[in-house]
């Protein structure tokens, strides 16, 4: 064939394609194929495209989920990564110290004397208050009343038949070490309520409540502040200024490092209306003996002397030349875990973890309590691999964990005997705790036991969950490094657990 016939055939060819190629009416269109998936499938496409759309800016996303019962992956993303599990972390202090102290387990307290007591209710002698690390001296265990705790000790001393004490209140927190905040914890929230110093002898959570109330019938006027518990501890400066509702002046507080000295200072808008701030205290331990002198003497029975810091004395104390009063124990370790996951409080899990090192290890310390967890981890069959333990709250930024060390830790105690107590001390969707507000009016609200976590750009939801057939989930859903607010934040994760809700 010629060059001219070939240019030619080219040309043909080129006609036909194109006509075959825009003339629709005479093409042949393909049988659409359908995309057919199964529920499991499809959750995890609704996941995929969730995420894929979040707008965490530079956020991390970290994701697992898992049957309970079969252990089949559902979905994952960066499921092997590390993050800072901010509160989660929560969930393996309280596995290891359900698992390793039982439910059942009770801090027991003991109040001793060194002297006698006489036939006038005179006791010669120091009471000495030997600390367990029992964070329970709360009024979080005891239906928000500050003071029911004190009150007991001081029934007990007149149970005794003590009118007078010719002595004085000796605190001994030495169960624990002195490290008082936890490992990598910022110095700038010692103040707050979530940085209680941790001590082996404690009350009301190591702070002092302030119920701010501004004065609704003169503005300029000082606000009203009010302490729970009552003391004359903390040495509170109120410099609080009732200003109108369009004022911008703010207002702020904090304590001095290492002292009790505090400050309320600024404008308080009107409109703020009552508000309750907790201001931590420095030495838990001579706090706790502090009040304790205060409602004894309140209650009639006199103290000679100042209360004292065992640390503070001379020579160690002998117990051997002791008299036990009365011991007082705790609610049940399966009460005070529920405290610490649902209303995710830090002291309470930082003194579980030193806890397990009293008990387990060596020392009271959290790093001794660190051991005791990883080897109870790994006696159990836990994926503990690159697991970063630095405290027991989740305060510290120096924790990481990976989704999948997460599902692992959880599905080892659904397998648990202990499995009962764990889940129910978190907190229930749209119910209690954390969760309280959260999957309000979905197929989730009532139906996700999950353990949340937040500090700083870090935020993590843990848990479980159950299908509409009653298929148990497991899930672990962390994000790191976010820009946007946490709010949004919470609505990805709660759309994430709603779409497990509704699975058949």
């Amino acid at each position: 064939m010629g060059i001219k016939s070939k240019i030619a055939m080219i040309g043909i060819v080129s006609i036909v394609f194109w006509t075959c190629s825009t003339h629709s009416q005479i093409s042949t269109s393909l049988p659409r194929q359908a995309v057919m998936r199964n529920a499991q499938q499809e959750v995890a496409y609704q996941i995929d495209a969730l995420l894929n759309q979040a707008p965490t800016d530079m956020g991390w996303w970290g994701v697992k989920i898992q049957y309970a019962t079969s252990g089949e992956v559902i979905y994952e993303r960066n499921s092997a990564k590390m993050f800072t599990p901010a509160s989660n972390m929560k969930m393996y202090t309280t596995a290891a110290a359900l698992c390793l102290l039982t439910p059942q387990y009770k801090y027991k307290t003991d109040f001793v004397t060194t002297g006698s007591i006489d036939e006038q209710g005179v006791l010669s002698g120091d009471l000495i208050i030997q600390g367990s690390g029992d964070p329970s001296w709360s009024w979080r265990f005891y239906d928000k009343n500050y003071d029911s705790v004190m009150v007991c000790f001081v029934d007990s001393l007149k149970a005794r038949g003590i009118k007078t004490i010719n002595g004085t209140i000796i605190g001994d927190d030495n169960v624990f070490d002195d490290q008082a905040l936890g490992y990598g914890w910022s110095w700038d929230d010692e103040t707050y309520y979530y940085a209680a110093q941790i001590s082996g002898l404690s009350y009301s959570e190591n702070l002092i409540d302030y119920r701010l109330t501004p004065d609704s019938l003169h503005i300029g006027n000082p606000v009203i502040v009010e302490g729970y518990p009552k003391t004359s501890y903390m040495n509170l400066r109120n410099d609080l200024i009732t200003v109108s509702s369009d004022t911008s002046i703010k207002w702020d507080y904090n304590r001095e490092r290492e002292t009790n000295n505090a400050r309320m200072n600024g404008g308080y808008r009107i409109q703020n209306g009552i508000v309750e701030k907790g201001i931590t205290i420095h030495n838990p331990t001579l706090f706790t003996v502090h009040v304790l002198k205060e409602r004894l003497e309140e209650a009639g029975i006199s103290v000679a002397g100042t209360p004292v810091d065992a640390d503070d004395l001379p020579d160690s104390l002998d117990y051997s030349k002791t008299t036990t009063l009365f011991s007082y124990y705790s609610h049940p370790m399966s009460d005070i875990i529920s405290k610490v996951n649902r209303d995710s409080q830090n002291l309470i899990a930082e003194t579980l973890q030193k806890t397990l090192g009293a008990e387990f290890g060596e020392i009271g310390s959290s790093r001794e309590g660190r051991k005791v967890q990883m080897q109870l981890y790994d006696s159990l069959g836990m994926d503990t691999q690159n697991l970063q333990l630095r405290d027991g709250s989740g305060l510290s930024r120096h924790n990481l964990v990976s989704p999948n060390t997460s599902i692992s830790l959880l599905q080892l105690m659904w397998d648990h005997p202990y499995r009962s107590y764990y889940i129910e001390s978190f907190p229930l969707s749209g119910v209690t705790g954390t969760l309280r507000k959260r999957a309000l009016g979905s197929s989730a609200e009532g139906n996700v036991r999950a353990k949340t976590g937040y500090i700083g750009y870090a935020r993590s939801l843990s848990g479980y969950t159950w299908t509409q057939s009653g298929e148990p989930i497991i899930f672990s859903i962390m994000i790191n490094h976010y820009t946007i607010p946490t709010s949004k934040v919470n609505d990805l994760q709660d759309k994430i657990v709603v779409l497990l809700s509704d699975m058949d």
